[in-house]
């Protein structure tokens, strides 16, 4: 199993359906807790109440904004969207359906399988040297596409997906650079007020949070962590062979954990968990 697969279909098989989250873990129907290293790739970094922004979305419905009238969201969540990125775009496409997506990437020359994304999370408990008021740090850029990686890292991409840390399928947001562009993808859908409200927020609450969390946090894990995986900061590389990652996650998910489901994607070391989740894993120990 080389490819990535269907998480959903491997985690309901054998737990049942998820009947409450929170914070990092899945309670599921047959009375297991299970611990969440995926994170939606990351869009539940802040946990799957997603700081305040859930209440921001509860709100918002409970005001009436549940109609297709325009609202002052969208603009709001512009003006984030540039605080998160530093600004160098010159418009923003949100999308629900994967056909647009795919048209919108195809006008930049990309395609879905090699767009690259900006993870606004990714740099934290890194332990980097901070940077001066006068400076921002360069876009998290993540691509698995050898021959993007140098452009992606000069910036010269034309386009890239922002991935927001409110976890809400399948809302895409794309950015561009080219105002061009913007006569050539598809008309950007409209954004429902609740979930721009919540984007806004959730944006709002990484910039606040992030920053407490320092590269000590996640030392602690090593030894349960360092057998199978390579850590940097939260981030979690597999140390064993493309081949054999299909049976690692499926040993992960029998010892109660949920790791990425792609062998090319990173998993996550939650925060608010502890060691005693990866005890399992210590006891059961995998060999390819």
């Amino acid at each position: 199993m080389n490819e990535p697969f269907d998480l959903l279909e491997e985690l309901t098989e054998r737990y049942g359906a998820v009947k409450r989250v929170r914070g990092c873990y899945l309670y599921t129907q047959s009375g297991n807790r299970i611990t969440d290293l995926w994170l939606d790739g990351g869009r539940a970094v802040l946990g799957w109440g997603a700081g305040k922004a859930r209440m921001y979305f509860k709100n918002s419905i409970e005001r009436g904004f549940s109609g297709v009238y325009g609202t002052a969201f969208p603009h709001a969540l512009k003006k984030a969207l540039n605080a998160l990125v530093g600004g160098g775009f010159a418009f923003y496409a949100f999308y629900t359906d994967k056909v647009k997506v795919a048209e919108a990437l195809k006008c930049a020359g990309l395609s879905v399988g090699n767009a690259p994304k900006f993870l606004p999370w990714l740099d934290y408990g890194l332990d980097l040297p901070p940077l001066p008021h006068s400076k921002q740090r360069k876009p998290a850029v993540y691509c698995t596409d050898a021959a993007l990686e140098q452009k992606c890292a000069s910036r010269k991409t034309d386009c890239v997906e922002i991935v927001l840390p409110f976890s809400w399928q399948p809302a895409t947001v794309l950015a561009f650079k080219d105002s061009a562009l913007q006569q050539k993808v598809p008309a950007s859908d409209g954004i429902p007020a609740p979930l721009c409200e919540a984007f806004c927020r959730a944006v709002y609450d990484l910039r606040l949070t992030l920053p407490s969390r320092s590269a000590e946090d996640w030392a602690v894990f090593d030894n349960e962590l360092s057998p199978y995986w390579h850590r940097i900061g939260p981030y979690l590389r597999y140390k064993g062979s493309k081949e054999s990652y299909g049976a690692f996650f499926k040993h992960c998910l029998a010892q109660k954990l949920l790791i990425s489901p792609s062998f090319d994607s990173f998993s996550i070391v939650p925060a608010g968990t502890n060691s005693g989740v990866f005890s399992l894993l210590k006891s059961n120990r995998f060999s390819e």
